[in-house]
């Protein structure tokens, strides 16, 4: 599933969260939570690597840790006060408009 959000382009939550409400059939609330925690996982190798690799630039990276911390806690507490159709609903709309942007560009 990675590998095809590489090759798209795009974030693999919106590849990872589908396949595991609809084929594997997790609740949405479980999917979401396990998507985050599969990108986490993939985010902080390429991180280490680019650190290793001394890529790195440390305002910037600074400055989206505290939005990623910030936005972890909202989302976190907006998910627990959503029903999981809605979750879905959501998720849909997105798939959309990703599929909108890869048809126009």
């Amino acid at each position: 599933m990675v590998f095809f959000s590489s090759v798209l382009g795009i974030g693999g939550g919106i590849i990872h969260v589908p396949v595991m409400i609809h084929f594997l059939g997790f609740p949405a609330h479980i999917a979401t939570a396990t998507s985050h925690f599969i990108l986490a996982i993939s985010a902080g190798v390429g991180a280490g690597t680019h650190i290793a690799l001394g890529h790195l630039l440390a305002g910037p990276a600074i400055l989206m840790g505290i939005g990623v911390v910030g936005g972890a806690q909202v989302g976190a507490r907006l998910a627990q006060r959503m029903r999981g159709t809605r979750i879905i609903r959501l998720l849909s709309l997105a798939l959309i408009v990703v599929a909108l942007r890869l048809l126009l560009s």
